[in-house]
């Protein structure tokens, strides 16, 4: 048995996108004993013993965080929430619209670290200040705790996004951190997946050989509740589909 790792999902009112992360994950633990800390922002209990009881395991814990927040805020909250509870060496945090596509997923992260890496990323945003996208983050968890995870303001701007603090952090102190490659910011990248890949419009991260090994929806719970409208994106009906059946079913 390998390692445990602790996994923060921030959940919305939005029980099919968390179970669909939750399921993927499991399905390609590959020896990993992961432990899942759902943090719900908001007093909605309706799916919490379904979330509890999905892996059959009693590796799922149910954060209750009701919050006014919105957006990155909300997230910031959420994964601050999570950090509390959190006792492994190192801990994965991510948004509830991912999955993981291929057994070595957490293996590759953890090589990585174990070259020297204290944070790894799937997505390397454009804006700001080129950080690591919180869609999915490994890093170590004494980093995570030394900074605030909140967005930051100036003169009413956002200079930083919810978890850019992670990347300033390393920068600043000069530690090694990871991108894997990623179909958001290499050009080609996408071209060179398999055919099934090539009509979704979503961010997928691929290990040192191209293998897709984790994918991003994104704005997934603005799309659950009907307020995403750029067209010719992928859907979160088609998201679901493709996932479960490329993903989950036997």
């Amino acid at each position: 048995m390998l390692e445990v790792v602790d996994i923060i999902i921030p959940s919305f009112h939005s029980r099919d996108l968390t179970a669909l992360a939750i399921s993927t994950f499991e399905k390609f633990s590959d020896g990993y004993n992961f432990r899942y800390l759902i943090v719900e922002n908001s007093d909605n209990t309706s799916y919490k013993d379904y979330i509890l009881g999905l892996t059959g395991k009693k590796n799922v814990y149910w954060i209750q965080n009701p919050t006014e927040l919105i957006n990155s805020e909300a997230n910031a909250f959420a994964i601050e929430e999570g950090l509390k509870h959190v006792s492994s060496k190192r801990v994965f945090m991510c948004h509830n619209d991912v999955v993981a596509c291929h057994p070595g997923w957490m293996k590759y992260m953890m090589k990585k670290m174990d070259e020297g890496n204290r944070l790894i990323g799937f997505r390397q945003d454009a804006t700001r200040i080129n950080a690591l996208h919180s869609s999915g983050l490994l890093v170590d968890t004494e980093v995570a705790r030394a900074v605030s995870m909140f967005p930051v303001y100036e003169a009413g701007n956002c200079t930083m996004d919810v978890c850019d603090s992670l990347t300033k952090y390393c920068r600043d102190n000069e530690l090694q951190y990871f991108m894997a490659s990623c179909t958001f910011n290499e050009a080609g990248l996408r071209e060179k997946l398999d055919e099934k890949y090539q009509n979704l419009t979503v961010d997928i991260g691929t290990d040192d050989d191209d293998n897709p090994i984790f994918m991003h929806l994104g704005r997934g719970i603005t799309r659950l509740f009907g307020r995403y409208s750029k067209p010719n994106r992928t859907t979160y009906n088609e998201w679901f589909d493709f996932a479960i059946k490329e993903f989950l079913q036997e």
